[in-house]
């Protein structure tokens, strides 16, 4: 059943094959189907280009890598031009299950913070381990932060607080709309009659005699850098209203690094591009880094 007055926006990088299905999946639950290419290669592009039309999705390239920000905030603003009350976005991994824009629809609709919640995520589960990926829920029953992909916001809350912050580029972006949007006063909830399949990073499992220690998730120096370096910058602008957020992301950035350290490949690398994020974070060196 296709659910009226939401657009659904998917960034796309370079995506493989399977990206088609979750589109086509994706344009039976909504009313219109935005994709926004950053930059894929020809080879990449060119079978997204023919299933535009054979699917009915609408393609916006932009010739190169602007960052997850500035291709969810075009996405979002050819929603507003367009008419649509709800904007779902999503990246290119994420698979949508049967009636899943409907449950997100119901699941707003029925929220005990009514005009006062913000985003509304689903159940997120990894469909590589098939475990659910838990939310870190606070006092009030909401949620920390929203994860972007699978998220349905109310195209209204853009209008009152402003698109996602291009300057972070990739990583964290989510984290500082999610604060932003709390620290005004608006609330996160999980919908959990919602499933989304969803694949971050590529997860490895290390065990020890068959037991258990810990997972890795392998994200290229690139990421690295981007993830320490948005940290500093989120960490300035949000520590006065949550002090214990910024405090976790830091502490899980001393877990990584143990975990690339002692579990990962290219590990000097990865080391090196956090210690230039770090520093770029504290200089304020914001946008996309061409070179590490």
């Amino acid at each position: 059943m296709i659910s009226a007055n939401v657009c659904a926006v998917v960034v796309t990088f370079h995506p493989d094959s399977d990206v088609l299905e979750n589109l086509s999946n994706l344009h039976q639950q909504v009313h219109r189907v935005v994709v926004v290419d950053n930059g894929s290669s020809l080879e990449s592009i060119t079978p997204i280009r023919a299933a535009s039309s054979r699917i009915g999705f609408h393609l916006i390239e932009n010739g190169e890598n602007l960052g997850i920000a500035t291709a969810l905030n075009i996405g979002i603003r050819h929603a507003q031009s367009v008419g649509a009350e709800w904007v779902l976005l999503f990246d290119q991994d994420s698979t949508v299950t049967p009636g899943f824009t409907e449950a997100m629809l119901r699941g707003f609709a029925s929220s005990r913070w009514g005009k006062q919640l913000g985003i509304l995520v689903p159940r997120y589960v990894d469909k590589r381990l098939g475990a659910t990926i838990p939310g870190i829920s606070i006092e009030d029953g909401g949620l920390e932060a929203a994860m972007t992909s699978g998220s349905l916001l109310p195209v209204s809350v853009f209008r009152d607080h402003g698109f996602f912050e291009d300057a972070l580029f990739i990583d964290g972006v989510d984290y500082e709309y999610s604060l932003r949007l709390r620290r005004r006063g608006l609330h996160i909830e999980e919908y959990t009659d919602a499933v989304l399949l969803h694949s971050p990073g590529a997860p490895r499992v290390h065990s020890f005699r068959g037991q258990y220690l810990f997972q890795t998730h392998n994200y290229s120096p690139v990421r690295r850098y981007y993830q320490e370096r948005n940290k500093i910058w989120v960490t300035r602008r949000y520590w006065a209203k949550f002090p214990f957020f910024c405090v976790k992301l830091f502490y899980f950035s001393i877990k990584d690094y143990f975990k690339i350290l002692f579990a990962e490949d290219n590990k000097w690398e990865k080391l090196r591009a956090c210690f230039y994020g770090v520093a770029d974070g504290v200089r304020e060196r914001m946008g996309r880094k061409d070179q590490l």
